[in-house]
This record gives structure tokens, C-alpha cells and sequence, in this order.
């Protein structure tokens, strides 16, 4: 046995991923194609800058590209598709938010990203007790993303069952740009972005603003918002530099068009749900978020960093239901995080030392109203919710040989839930929690040649259910719900990355075993709004592996494939014994694959293809979401003339037509799992690049 693995286990894993040594073998570029040399890979989702042949684990890393330019823009899954091991759902519901899933971790997710951790420059987007909400960020903007496929609770506390890492753009050159983008589509979708920014010897700047508006392809879906950021870089010395952003966003109005019945689906698949017309579903956001950053080279092998950041949010929402259906509250969230890295020698050897800690404070002025069809009705709950999190930290990397590396991490949070309840018409329900845990991992990354690297890893992770999940008591009362606690996971890992005549490819095996695993369900007498609850043990097995080719003649592929063995190891519902049934909402089998050609006259093509497998809607395993192919191309014609970028682009969405649902809802109380996406549509834009020096 290999950390826990069964011997059929570890054979399951190393027979789906036999094929790629084979693949390896006969896949050779054209003769006249010589290897490219490239600069080494630079990784910062591990708290420092390290090359990806030193990091222990599964890790993905995307660069802005020309085609990321001729995207529609609206979610982040445009600049990530195409991960192994990361699912995207829901991109067309702007209420309800993205769903993310790495690993499985995140599916459960109601609204917004749970589970999983999301920094942008370096600041957590995720809050302290565990939601992200991804408003905060226009995927146009980001200039970089790493996508850590695995639990990294050590580094990030709770949460962490993957970390999502993403940098903003900022000037290229020294001097001025202006690049505005303009972008038409079916549905009514229109989106207007400008970035700007310059550079000189001590300071760069960028300012981005985008303007978003869609009718939606269903009833009930428009959406429409504003966002900004600033971004600052100063150089106060040879040995110090300064961030400062501030991100603002609004959306005066997000209608929900909510889910639909297998009956209703087949009627009418561009309907909304009854309930979310009669009663308005929709939501309004206010936001400001800002983060000021130091960094300061003690010595020429140790470095501080020190950051501090806050957020506010006014939120206000109306679901489909009476009681309590109008919920609003007044946001402030906080934060402080202190790192030291120490390079030095350990034994003769290179060591990397870090350590710091993390402190955040969230604060909720939340009331519910009853939702009188559309209008506010009378005060039925009224409460203050805190939380607060500390999380010191220590990672320690160590190169034992040219060819051996050695990673062992540590980690301790505490978190602290408050309400104070202030409505008490129905007693008062105010009270407390503590949860706190330990993390830690090991691994270690061997390196067969220059460009071949096998990795192992183990970590535990544990995962605190949120204020919005906790607050959920299906008891009907405030305060918290006392039988939810703290998802615990242990994860093994085994992997081999590298390149191999010019071909990059990866391909992991992994095997995470989780008790008190947190799952949605909903109550009838409250359509839409998800509770939680603990289910027991559950056991994640699954493959992830890639491939992809170096440009050649102006070509270059991809392919990407998951397999996802996620199985209840132990769960007694109330209804009978759910052990070995799947768990829902993740596909056992999804392929990703794309093929890019730019010509010398600046033409260029993209068809990105996703192929999802059938999963389970319900714990139960009675409700069947259909396997789908999904296609997308993009064309367009570039020109450049000195210091100035001018391009069309055009592309076509869902190519082959497939009716399908662009989000499952698990769980869904009177069978509203469905939200289907749209039929094939159209898109199309213009983008304008000026470089003045």
C-alpha cells in the first residue's frame, strides 16, 4: 500500500494513465521543428517565487495569450478552461455567481466559490470564514492565473481544498498605453473595457474599467454592472517596493432566473422558474475592496512582506419564497498578513525557510424581510455576524541533491463565529463557535533529467462550513446551526510532469479520503435557499493528465482529461444507506481540448472543445444531469503598424447547438435542478492597442 491506497486503487489510477508514456513515445514534433528553449517557469501560488520543477505537487499555470483578448469576457472560466481536474458550472446565472470545483471541492456550492482558495496580487479574495465571491474580479484583467489542483491548507488555512492564484495586468513597456475593447453578442450582450497605465523608472500604474450588460438568453436573467481597478507599483529603493489597489464594483440589478423541473425543462427550456417571477428573485451589490502591500529585502537571502487589506459589501437579495425571503447586509471585512522568507544552507545544501501568519475579521449587519411578491415585507430576522481567523504558518523547502527536493509544511487556524442577535421577537438566539484545526504537508519532487520532474505529496485539509451555511438552520431560527461542523480531508498525491521534444505533458493520480463531508439540500417551504449538512465519509479517486504541442508552422494543441471516482464511503440518510453511490455534481470523465493557428498576415483561429461526462444531481443517485459537447470558435485578423494594435474578432458559442444545462443544482428541493445554457450564439468585437514612449 502506498499512503493508504488499496492495491486495486493504485492499479485503477496507473492503468487510465498508462496511455501517456505511450503517447510520449511516438509523438514527435516535425523534423524540421526544433525544441524552444524558454526561461524557467516561475510559481508564486506557494507564498514565494519558485520554479515549477521545485514545487511538490499538481499546479497550472496560464499566461495571457492572443486569444484571451477575443474572449467575450464575462467569467472566469474563459481564462481557466481547459484545467485537468477543475469544472466550471453556471456561467450564464450572474446571481447565483461561477462554480468552481478542484477536485471535487466546491461543488457544493449554492452561490459563489466554497472550499477553495482565490488571491488576486497576492490579496485573498476569499473571505475569512470561506466565501468568495467573484464579482470582485473582470476576467479581462487578469494577466496571469495559477491553479494549485489540491489541498493546500498548510499554506492557506481553511478552505484550501485548491488555490486559485491571479495577477493583474500592468504596463508592459516604459511608457503609455491605452487599449480600449468593445464587445457585441446575442442576448442583448454588450461589455465595454479600457485599460490604461504607464511606467517609469520608480513607478507603474494601470487603471482598468469595464461596463457589462446582458438581457440573458432565459427569462427573468438580465444583468448589469460597472467595475474599476487601480493598481500602483512604487520602487522606494533598491531593497523595497510599495502595491496599492482598490477594486470597485456595482450591479444595480441581477435577476435570478432559478431552476427548472425535468417537465418545465422539456417544455420550455428559456422559461424561468414561476416562483422566481412571482417573486422578483434578483440581487443588488455595492463593493469597494483595497489592499496596500510591502515588501522589503532584510538582506540579499531574506525578505519581509507585509500586507493589509479591507472590503465592503452592501448586499441586498430577494428569493422565492415569503418568509424571510428579502435578505440585506451591510459587509466589512479585514485583514493583515506578515511573512519572512529566509534563504539559506541547510547541511550544505539550498534551504528556503517562510513563515508568517494570517489574521482576518468579517463583520455582517444582516436582516431578513419577508419577500411580499417583490416588495419588502416586515423584519424577521436582525443580527450581527463576526468572524475572526488566525493562521500561523511555516513551509520549509530543501534541495537534498541536484536532483532532490524536500517540502514539509504547517499550519494552525482558529476561527471564531459570533451573532448577536438583535430581531429577538422569537427569543434571542445570539451565540458562539469556535472551530480550530491543524494542517501539514510532506512532499518531495525528484527530477529524472532537466526536464522531467516526478512529485508525491500528502496534506490534510479541513474545510469550516461559512457564516451563510452555518446561519442556514433548517430549525427555522437564527443564530447558528448547531449540527454543522468542519469538513476533514486527507489527501496522496503522485505525479510526473515534464517536457519531452517539445511536447509539455502531466499526468497526476490522486486519492482523498474526507469524514463530515458538507452537502446542500433545500426545504420545500424554502425553494432556493440551500442548507447544510454533514453526510458522513467519502473517498475522491481520480486521474488528471495533459498534453500539449510547441508551436509548429503557427499550430499549437492541447488536450486536457479527468477522471473523478467520487464515492460516499459512509452515509445514512433518513431514508436508507447511500454508501458507494456517487457523489453529485462532479462528472466521472471530462475531456478539454483546443487547437490554435495565427498566420504571418496576423489571421488567426481558435476551436476550444469540452467534452462532460454524465453525473448525479442528488445524493440519492435517482436524478441524471446528461453527458454534453460543448464547442467554441474564434477567428479574427490582427494588424500592427509601429506602436499601434488594431484587431476584429468574431466567434461562435456552443458550436454544435447541444441542449444542455449550464448548471445543476444539487440537491434542489421539488426537483429544480436545471438551469440549461443557451443555444449555439454569436459574438463579436473590436480591440485597439496604442503604445506611445
Amino acid at each position: 500500500m502506498w499512503w493508504g491506497l488499496k492495491r486495486s486503487e493504485v492499479r485503477r489510477v496507473w492503468q487510465i494513465g498508462s496511455w501517456l508514456p505511450a503517447t510520449l513515445a511516438w509523438a514527435q514534433p516535425p523534423a524540421d521543428t526544433a525544441p524552444i528553449m524558454l526561461d524557467p517557469i516561475q510559481v508564486t501560488a506557494t507564498r514565494s517565487p519558485r520554479q515549477l520543477s521545485q514545487i511538490p505537487g499538481a499546479i497550472s499555470l496560464i499566461s495571457r495569450a492572443q486569444q484571451h483578448d477575443y474572449l467575450p469576457g464575462r467569467t472566469l472560466d474563459e481564462f481557466g478552461r481547459g484545467t485537468p481536474g477543475v469544472f466550471f458550472q453556471n456561467q450564464f446565472n450572474f446571481a447565483q455567481d461561477l462554480r468552481i470545483a478542484i477536485r471535487g471541492f466546491g461543488a457544493r456550492s449554492a452561490f459563489g466559490v466554497r472550499g477553495i482558495q482565490m488571491h488576486v496580487d497576492g490579496v485573498p479574495l476569499t473571505l475569512p470564514d470561506g466565501q468568495t465571491q467573484l464579482d470582485g474580479i473582470d476576467p479581462s484583467l487578469i494577466e496571469r492565473m495559477e491553479i494549485l489542483r489540491g489541498p493546500s491548507a498548510a499554506l492557506f488555512g481553511n478552505a484550501s481544498g485548491g488555490m486559485i492564484s491571479m495577477t493583474t495586468r500592468t504596463p508592459p513597456h516604459a511608457g503609455w498605453v491605452i487599449a480600449p475593447r468593445q464587445v457585441f453578442g446575442q442576448f442583448g450582450q454588450f461589455k465595454s473595457e479600457i485599460y490604461t497605465g504607464g511606467r517609469s523608472q520608480l513607478l507603474d500604474y494601470g487603471w482598468f474599467g469595464s461596463y457589462l450588460r446582458q438581457r440573458g438568453w432565459r427569462d427573468h436573467s438580465e444583468t448589469e454592472n460597472l467595475f474599476s481597478q487601480l493598481k500602483l507599483n512604487y520602487l522606494s529603493g533598491d531593497d523595497a517596493d510599495w502595491m496599492l489597489v482598490f477594486r470597485k464594483f456595482y450591479s444595480p440589478e441581477t435577476l435570478d432566473p432559478g431552476g427548472l423541473t425535468l417537465a418545465e425543462l422539456r417544455a420550455d427550456r428559456r422559461q424561468a422558474s414561476p416562483g422566481n417571477l412571482r417573486f422578483n428573485a434578483g440581487e443588488r451589490i455595492d463593493q469597494e475592496q483595497f489592499a496596500l502591500r510591502y515588501r522589503k529585502a532584510i538582506s540579499a537571502a531574506r525578505e519581509l512582506t507585509v500586507t493589509v487589506h479591507g472590503l465592503h459589501r452592501d448586499f441586498r437579495n430577494r428569493l422565492p419564497f415569503v418568509a424571510g425571503g428579502q435578505v440585506s447586509f451591510a459587509r466589512w471585512v479585514g485583514g493583515v498578513s506578515l511573512q519572512y522568507v529566509s534563504d539559506h544552507t541547510l547541511l550544505q545544501r539550498p534551504n528556503r525557510f517562510l513563515a508568517g501568519f494570517d489574521y482576518g475579521i468579517q463583520n455582517d449587519d444582516r436582516q431578513r424581510y419577508h419577500n411580499d411578491f417583490g416588495a419588502r415585507g416586515a423584519l424577521a430576522l436582525n443580527q450581527i455576524e463576526r468572524v475572526q481567523s488566525i493562521g500561523p504558518f511555516f513551509r520549509n523547502e530543501w534541495e537534498v541533491s541536484d536532483r532532490l527536493a524536500v517540502t514539509l509544511g504547517g499550519r494552525w487556524d482558529w476561527l471564531h463565529y459570533q451573532v448577536k442577535d438583535k430581531f429577538r421577537a422569537d427569543g434571542d438566539q445570539s451565540g458562539s463557535r469556535i472551530l480550530s484545526q491543524a494542517s501539514g504537508t510532506v512532499g518531495f519532487v525528484y527530477r529524472l533529467a532537466d526536464r522531467h520532474q516526478f512529485y508525491a505529496n500528502a496534506a490534510s485539509v479541513f474545510e469550516a462550513p461559512t457564516t451563510t451555511e452555518l446561519i442556514n438552520n433548517p430549525a427555522g431560527a437564527g443564530g447558528f446551526n448547531p449540527d454543522l461542523d468542519a469538513q476533514l480531508s486527507l489527501s496522496r498525491e503522485l505525479g510526473v510532469r515534464g517536457e519531452l521534444a517539445g511536447l509539455g505533458y502531466e499526468a497526476t493520480g490522486f486519492l482523498i479520503s474526507s469524514r463530515d463531508e458538507i452537502l446542500p439540500f433545500e426545504l420545500a417551504a424554502f425553494p432556493g435557499r440551500a442548507f447544510f449538512r454533514n453526510v458522513g465519509r467519502s473517498r475522491r479517486l481520480g486521474f488528471e493528465g495533459s498534453l500539449s504541442t510547441p508551436v509548429w508552422k503557427g499550430w499549437r494543441a492541447q488536450v486536457a482529461y479527468s477522471y473523478s471516482d467520487f464515492t460516499f464511503q459512509r452515509f445514512d440518510s433518513d431514508a436508507n444507506n447511500l454508501q458507494g453511490n456517487a457523489l453529485p455534481g462532479i462528472p466521472a470523465h471530462r475531456w478539454d481540448g483546443n487547437i490554435r493557428y495565427t498566420h504571418p498576415s496576423g489571421l488567426f483561429g481558435q476551436l476550444y472543445l469540452q467534452r462532460v461526462g454524465g453525473f448525479f444531481a442528488d445524493n440519492a443517485n435517482t436524478v441524471t444531469n446528461p453527458a454534453y459537447l460543448l464547442g467554441q470558435l474564434l477567428f479574427g485578423w490582427e494588424i500592427k503598424h509601429n506602436d499601434i494594435e488594431g484587431s476584429l474578432f468574431a466567434g461562435i458559442d456552443n458550436l454544435f447547438d447541444a441542449r444542455y444545462n449550464a448548471n445543476v443544482r444539487i440537491n434542489a428541493a421539488a426537483g429544480r435542478y436545471f438551469e440549461p445554457g443557451p443555444p449555439r450564439n454569436v459574438f463579436g468585437g473590436i480591440r485597439v492597442r496604442l503604445l506611445v514612449f
